[in-house]
């Protein structure tokens, strides 16, 4: 998933709990079809989401190699995790923050792709919001840890979108915010790709009241 980055400990920091899946639904085709108005896929609102600004990967088995900056996110059991990070402007401090993972089946995509193998157990992890991810990022060298504990696992398949946290965005406009997402059972290897069938982490904005969680 989700995230995979994870930014939500930065996102939500208003709760007090570790964070849960909120909501897991599936994704039509029908997601997929583009907007006369402005040509966007329906799902994903044209300037009103931040995909990942940076991605990269950290091995607990080459604990001090550097990836530096990658397009794909890439996660093996018990070793490789990757690294998310979005920034959000500091315009979007009076919005409401959705963190998701948008997982298409392989026929639904058109310009990306996916390798995935295994149960589909994921785990989620936010770093502290302003520290942020770059070249010199390794296992041994992560951004800060975020306020919360690891999240509880979420279980992660093709077909469906995640909606991971919602929140007030003003606890991280103005900022990155980033996190990590890892397996303990799964190789899952995809392209983030926001074009015609969007693939990945994303973090979208609304106003008002927050979307109830079986509609977001």
């Amino acid at each position: 998933m989700h995230f995979l980055l994870c930014l939500v400990a930065s996102l939500g920091a208003v709760r007090a709990a570790p964070f849960e899946l909120i909501s897991k639904r599936a994704l039509g085709d029908h997601e997929w079809t583009r907007s006369k108005r402005d040509g966007c896929p329906a799902y994903l609102e044209e300037g009103q989401f931040e995909y990942p600004h940076y991605i990269t990967q950290i091995s607990q088995l080459e604990p001090d190699r550097a990836f530096g900056p990658q397009f794909n996110g890439l996660i093996t059991p018990n070793d490789i995790s990757s690294v998310f990070s979005i920034d959000v402007p500091a315009s979007r401090a009076d919005a409401n923050c959705t963190l998701e993972f948008l997982f298409p089946r392989l026929d639904q995509l058109k310009t990306s792709t996916f390798q995935y193998d295994g149960p589909g157990t994921f785990f989620f992890n936010g770093y502290l919001a302003g520290s942020c991810p770059g070249p010199d990022t390794t296992f041994n060298n992560q951004p800060t840890p975020g306020i919360f504990p690891p999240f509880p696992p979420i279980h992660m398949e093709p077909g469906y979108a995640y909606t991971i946290d919602v929140g007030p965005c003003i606890f991280a406009a103005g900022t990155c915010v980033a996190g990590v997402t890892s397996s303990n059972d799964t190789t899952f290897k995809f392209f983030q790709d926001k074009d015609d069938c969007p693939i990945g982490v994303y973090n979208s904005y609304s106003y008002g009241l927050p979307c109830p969680p079986e509609f977001c």
